[in-house]
């Protein structure tokens, strides 16, 4: 391979940095909105040697701020299934401390608690807000089961198609449900996550196990006024074919 040509820079006199900024961007493709500018917490002006390094981090100088980490922290707890007390560990407040972030004060659980709940009404906030705006049908996933704990919970999953034809899927209720597993009870439970995301005039189908009370649950959703249907709710329940094959297979057994 050849030599590449050297690029000559004509020296004016004066102190600021313009030529060199418009040699990173020109040459370079460098901004401040596209690399990262290295610096430590308590410092303002960031270091030069981000933008001819890899490090991650995004584009502007980290600054700490112990409001947005403890919100970051929750969302590490909730997806990885960690009890609230784990920011109050003595010995990950000195590893943090140490090597990561030295104004770092361990999380007692109860604030823990409150900014989960705070980031949970943020998010529902945003689900109820796009399926105000969304103008197709919405299909539902419907289950019900109890705990290693003895504890009984439902959720309810929405799915549906958006513009650019991907499939999309969201969870409007994942609550104990500590009432009878009743038809009536499973269809008070549907509505009322129906009308918290207006989503009560949308509903395609549902998908339930083939079990009695859910068959009876959709009994009552069909004559309910407030959920309007196609076809008068022929096309409403769609039972759950694995459930059908386990039946089936264990009948055959």
């Amino acid at each position: 391979m050849g030599k590449q040509p050297v690029p000559k820079f004509k020296w004016k006199q004066g102190g600021g940095t313009g030529t060199l900024g418009r040699h990173l961007k020109e040459k370079h493709g460098m901004t401040a909105d596209n690399v990262h500018v290295g610096g430590a917490s308590d410092s303002v002006q960031g270091q030069l040697h981000g933008y001819f390094g890899k490090e991650p981090g995004g584009g502007k100088p980290f600054f700490y701020n112990r409001d947005a980490m403890i919100d970051g922290f929750s969302k590490y707890v909730i997806l990885d299934e960690l009890p609230f007390n784990h920011g109050e560990s003595s010995n990950f407040e000195e590893w943090n401390r140490t090597f990561m972030q030295p104004q770092y004060r361990r999380i007692p659980r109860n604030t823990l608690k409150r900014h989960t709940q705070q980031l949970y009404y943020k998010y529902r906030g945003h689900l109820i807000e796009m399926f105000r705006t969304i103008e197709c049908w919405v299909s539902l996933t419907c289950d019900t089961w109890t705990s290693f704990c003895h504890e009984p919970f439902i959720c309810v999953t929405v799915h549906w198609v958006d513009d650019d034809w991907y499939l999309q899927k969201r969870i409007i209720c994942f609550e104990a449900m500590d009432e009878s597993h009743s038809g009536f009870n499973l269809k008070t439970r549907i509505m009322t996550s129906l009308k918290t995301f207006n989503l009560n005039r949308k509903v395609f189908s549902i998908s339930l196990d083939n079990a009695t009370a859910n068959t009876k649950c959709i009994d009552y959703l069909k004559v309910d006024t407030e959920l309007p249907l196609l076809i008068d709710g022929a096309l409403l329940h769609v039972r759950c074919c694995d459930h059908i094959l386990n039946l089936s297979v264990q009948e055959g057994i």
